[in-house]
């Protein structure tokens, strides 16, 4: 049978790139909005970055639903009201007199649109979609999250110029400008064009959802998704406050986030070449110990604040952050089928929208106990090293499993 074409001009992965970039990029860019929150509302950090925290809840409760949903039901609909509810919730923060009525607002409609829009949905769709180049559709798609550190500069700039509520307001009409393309492009249900394209595979029984739960090797690959997130917000939560205390201006500090979020963007395709090329295995060990040599430059901050760290912390974090959601899609194919691939995935999900959620606010946590960003980032390197053990064992209990 002839393998159907997997184009990476298909209109369905760059409308996963453009959702990625506008929704679930939303809270790597909230932090710059952190100085003008804190000053507004004279929060604690923590509490000012719980909006952040409670979108990634949302995508956690929602994740696996949105991948049943889009795998069984109509993706078009799961999308479009996803694309609504984060639209709903900015423009509700614009009208915030409060911090609580903010995070209520932002956290909770924008946890929903989160939850039916990011990786749960957008993986099961491509999917659907790409077999042989997955690793590098996945990587363009979920790149996008990414991509959102790349408009920092300018999301910093409508901040100073015309306050954090214009921002919001800009966020949101670009994603109601997403709604018509979505109902244009996505499908009311799904084509099995991978089942098509691997037809020995789709033939052959596959375990049941119940029975992949249960073993190893999902368990562990939920630690090896859950971590990064967890630690990338660690390390980047603060980032517009540390930096101007270690003698970095505002703007190039806003600078920095968008080369970070170059590299981000970057890395995330290149994972998913890499991936493709020479295995999943090999893309993922490379990612986690490059995010090491970012936590290290941090640390090293601490003892000597030079630029030369500054812009390795940018070079070394920022390039592998998000890598593992590529690689992790890859993975995934060890223990889950194509008709259990979006179910799986969705639960899989829930560790890293939960590491996303925990990570802003155990940042402004750690600090507001401690004051101390020795202690905060000692705390990133712990979980990195927690993520690169953990994909170890994945690698050795899914060959056995196998």
């Amino acid at each position: 049978m002839t393998r159907p074409p997997e184009s990476l001009a298909n209109p369905r992965l760059w409308l996963a790139f453009a959702t990625m970039l506008l929704v679930s990029g939303f809270p790597n860019v909230f932090i710059l909005f952190l100085p003008a929150l804190l000053a507004e509302f004279h929060a604690s950090r923590a509490t000012t970055a719980l909006p952040m925290s409670f979108m990634w809840l949302g995508g956690a409760a929602l994740g696996p639903v949105a991948g049943w949903l889009v795998a069984r039901r109509n993706p078009r609909l799961v999308v479009i009201v996803g694309l609504l509810a984060a639209a709903t919730g900015l423009v509700a923060g614009i009208a915030a007199p409060t911090l609580p009525i903010l995070v209520a607002s932002v956290g909770i409609a924008g946890g929903v649109g989160l939850g039916l829009t990011s990786l749960s949905a957008q993986a099961t769709l491509l999917a659907d979609m790409y077999s042989r180049r997955r690793g590098v559709a996945m990587g363009i798609a979920f790149s996008g999250s990414m991509a959102a550190y790349v408009v920092g500069p300018l999301t910093q700039r409508v901040i100073a110029a015309f306050g954090w509520r214009a921002a919001f307001a800009g966020y949101a009409a670009a994603i109601l400008a997403l709604v018509p393309m979505a109902w244009r492009v996505l499908p009311t249900r799904l084509g099995g064009l991978t089942q098509a394209s691997e037809p020995s595979r789709a033939s052959s029984p596959e375990p049941p959802v119940g029975r992949i739960v249960l073993s190893v090797p999902f368990w562990s690959l939920l630690v090896v998704f859950t971590v990064p997130p967890l630690f990338g917000y660690l390390a980047t939560t603060q980032h517009a406050l540390y930096f101007p205390e270690r003698g970095i201006s505002p703007e190039e500090a806003s600078v920095m986030l968008g080369i970070g979020g170059v590299l981000a963007a970057s890395g995330r395709v290149l994972a998913g070449i890499l991936a493709d090329r020479f295995g999943a295995p090999v893309a993922g060990f490379v990612s986690f110990s490059v995010s090491v040599a970012g936590v290290l430059c941090l640390l090293a901050m601490e003892t000597w604040p030079a630029r030369l760290f500054a812009y390795g912390y940018v070079l070394f974090l920022f390039m592998p952050l998000g890598s593992r959601a590529t690689i992790v899609s890859v993975l995934l194919s060890r223990i889950a089928g194509p008709r259990n691939y979006g179910p799986v995935f969705g639960l899989i999900g829930i560790g890293n929208s939960l590491g996303a959620a925990a990570g802003p606010w155990l940042s402004g946590a750690i600090f507001d106990r401690t004051h101390s960003y020795l202690a905060l980032y000692l705390t990133t390197l712990g979980f990195a090293a927690a993520g690169l053990a953990a994909l170890g064992i994945f690698l050795l209990a899914s060959r056995q499993h196998a």
